[in-house]
């Protein structure tokens, strides 16, 4: 089994709480990393008919040792179960009792927060990050391709058949759950777009001609495809400087294997040559950094900076009112012209700390003041930049 970064933040963050809460995409591995980290909990799934209707109309029942510690699997299906969990935590004073997961992000938040509030640590598991999910050395574009779900990754499935069961489940649960989609075919189209697009400044306008629907139905869905997990959006940084900056987020999937069935590509090779590699490297490396954040329970402190005709620089990292900035490369080979967004940017922002320059190639080192990182060892160097004395 597959030790997880969040394994220790669970614990080391939980101290204090007697809920956690465990979010994030379906399949992400939240359940197994609950068993794993806390073994001796009684289970509750309520994706069981007959579990979640204890859960609903009698929790008492189902939560019978008060003196108990829980997991409560997908406890989005009864909400109910919420205000019990309140009663007995309260009244036990338990670090950690119970431990919930869940895959509806709007929806479950809303309901912690009316019934948990400053009782739960919120925590959000991605699917594995490229450390975990490869350990031994893997080619670059057949990890962009394959992606980064724990069970696909773990037991060697087929990408396609993966990927196309995933979409079916999520288009007949989720969606359905979260918002009233009268056309999937629409919705399905309109989710294709958006991973075209991933990598790219969000444009509404655009993506409602494309996908044949009105503006108002592109902010549901979008809001639709957060909610569970399929897509983030990355805000632009507004730093104290002259120059008129883009203000529209920018778009990314949080997993390139499922951008990329998207997209209709078929195997590693067709990437190779892929009008959008550069577009699917880049979301592979922000997604990344967020987990890196997201695994120590942090709310990533990332933005991006775009001039409208010139200089861009695909990740801010905000610490300690200093800016680090990250360029991202897909070339395997670097030249000094890839340097020139790192030159702009560090030129007028005087906070800027130390600058990455995050590649497709394997070497890291420091040149002309800046950190080029190879893509695999990107974890360690946030590790030095958070840990260490950058």
């Amino acid at each position: 089994m597959i030790t997880r970064d969040m394994q220790s933040s669970l614990t080391a963050m939980g101290k204090g709480f007697p809920v956690l809460v465990t979010t994030g995409p379906r399949q992400s591995g939240k359940t197994t990393l609950a068993k794993m980290v806390f073994p001796d909990y009684k289970y509750l799934d309520l994706e069981n008919l007959v579990t979640r209707r204890m859960a609903q109309e009698d929790p008492a029942a189902l939560i019978s040792d008060p003196r108990g510690k829980y997991i409560v699997d997908e406890f989005q299906y009864a909400p109910q179960i919420l205000s019990y969990i309140k009663q007995v935590s309260d009244e036990q004073q338990m670090d950690m009792q119970f431990v919930l997961t869940g895959s509806n992000q709007f929806t479950m938040m809303k309901d912690v927060s009316q019934s948990l509030a400053g009782r739960a640590a919120i925590f959000e598991l991605l699917p594995f990050s490229i450390a975990e999910a490869y350990p031994e050395p893997v080619n670059l574009d057949e990890a962009i391709y394959r992606g980064f779900y724990p069970r696909l990754v773990s037991r060697a499935m087929n990408p396609g058949i993966y990927y196309d069961s995933y979409l079916r489940t999520y288009l007949q649960r989720d969606v359905r759950l979260l918002v009233n989609v009268q056309s999937m075919e629409a919705f399905t189209r309109f989710i294709s777009l958006c991973a075209g697009r991933s990598g790219s400044i969000l444009n509404k306008v655009s993506l409602a001609n494309d996908a044949g629907v009105d503006a108002k139905t592109v902010s549901n869905w979008l809001s639709v495809l957060q909610a569970s997990y399929i897509i983030f959006l990355l805000n632009p940084w507004h730093g104290n400087v002259s120059k008129r900056l883009i203000k529209s987020p920018k778009l990314y999937f949080y997993d390139t294997g499922l951008a990329c069935r998207l997209l209709q590509i078929r195997n590693s090779k067709d990437l190779i040559s892929h009008p959008l590699r550069g577009n699917l490297f880049e979301t592979m490396i922000v997604s990344e950094v967020m987990k890196f954040y997201l695994n120590r329970g942090q709310v990533p402190p990332l933005t991006y900076y775009r001039e409208p005709r010139g200089t861009e620089v695909d990740i801010i990292i905000d610490k300690a009112g200093r800016q680090y900035p990250l360029e991202i490369k897909s070339a395997g080979i670097i030249n000094r012209s890839a340097y020139s967004n790192l030159d702009k940017f560090c030129q007028f922002d005087t906070a800027s700390g130390k600058a990455y320059l995050i590649y497709a190639g394997e070497q890291n080192w420091t040149d002309h003041h800046y950190r080029n990182v190879s893509w695999r060892s990107l974890q360690a160097e946030l590790t030095e930049l958070e840990d260490g004395n950058s």
